[in-house]
């Protein structure tokens, strides 16, 4: 077992980060846990769709300084991305063997009266982890000292999240390279796409991208960093001004209908990356058998090959500052790729 078991973000109120996700986008509450992190008081929500885990962490009181730094120079972030394993001893041989750089030395055990986890934690970009994690026992209690949570969900729930697709990770010019080649060597991802410069010839902004594919871990990766020849800024480095530095940009998950889910979302209140009218023109003059004016409508931006399709949405940032978001997208008859002609179509249309 090397599944993708639980993201983790860290924010400045917990409890209305998690009432958003709750009310906005259907998570359910499953349970909360209050303890003492790693220097100081915290709280964590542990919410779920289809299969994704979402913690939901801020902290109580001022001596938890890992939560309280990490908020104030990022703003809502991804902390740490969680990967249960079978056997936690033999994973973190390979990771030494591999020389891969880890946040602590020691193994971390949590235990209560039904379930033991033991954690490892190795450095990703500059503030993130990536865990490594064992458990024991009750397994279904998720974690443990989890207040697990058996009342009705208050919301209505959202059964069109089935999986998180892929992360996207922001990195400063000339460092996506590194970082691939660093994830690549201890998550068993392949690289399988890039574009750069000649991407984006003749534009004005632009960016270069990594695709890192692997049904191991079962999810994807994609680094992208700004093109420094480009005279205007895109939101690359938005995000990386905005974040103080490399990222978590957002992180994308795999749902059904994508078009109704959308309609139900607006209803909540959640606000979508606008689309210009001019990418819709040009996609009509590709794609004319395609209902474009229901994509136009609700800003989803589409790639075809074949009879495949890849419909894909950009909420705004969920904080304050311009940095995390989320990306829905919706993979009909198996669709494989990012939408690498919907970003260039995308550029090209803001320009």
């Amino acid at each position: 077992m090397n599944n993708l078991f639980y993201i983790e973000i860290y924010v400045g109120m917990g409890k209305v980060v998690s009432w958003w996700h709750q009310f906005a986008l259907g998570f359910q509450l499953r349970g909360k846990r209050t303890q003492i992190g790693k220097f100081g008081k915290e709280i964590t929500y542990w919410l779920s769709a289809g299969n994704v885990n979402l913690l939901v962490t801020s902290a109580l009181d001022s001596g938890a300084n890992d939560v309280i730094l990490f908020f104030n120079k990022h703003g809502i972030g991804l902390k740490k991305i969680a990967i249960e394993v079978d056997n936690l001893d033999e994973t973190i041989n390979k990771l030494s063997d591999l020389k891969v750089v880890t946040v602590n030395r020691n193994v971390k055990i949590e235990s209560d009266n039904f379930i033991e986890s033991r954690s490892y934690s190795v450095k990703l970009f500059d503030d993130n982890e990536i865990v490594f994690i064992e458990r024991s026992g009750i397994v279904d209690n998720f974690l443990p000292n989890f207040e697990i949570i058996k009342d009705e969900p208050t919301f209505e729930v959202n059964n069109q999240i089935q999986s998180i697709d892929h992360f996207a990770a922001a990195m400063r010019v000339n460092e996506s390279l590194f970082w691939g080649d660093y994830i690549c060597k201890f998550l068993n991802l392949t690289h399988v796409q890039k574009i750069g410069e000649e991407y984006f010839s003749g534009m004005k902004t632009g960016m270069s991208m990594n695709v890192y594919s692997s049904d191991y871990n079962s999810f994807d990766f994609v680094i992208v960093e700004p093109l420094i020849t480009k005279s205007t800024n895109s939101q690359v480095d938005t995000f990386l001004e905005s974040h103080l530095g490399n990222g978590i940009q957002h992180i994308a998950f795999t749902v059904t209908d994508l078009v109704s889910l959308v309609s139900k979302l607006k209803k909540k209140g959640v606000s979508f990356v606008k689309i210009p009218s001019s990418y819709y023109d040009e996609l009509t003059l590709e794609f004319p058998e395609l209902p474009i004016e229901i994509l136009r409508e609700n800003n989803i931006l589409c790639e075809s090959e074949g009879n495949q399709l890849l419909l894909q949405i950009f909420t705004e940032p969920i904080g304050d500052r311009p940095t995390l978001f989320y990306e829905f997208i919706e993979r009909i008859n198996n669709y494989k790729g990012f939408g690498l002609t919907n970003i260039k179509n995308l550029f090209k249309s803001l320009e």
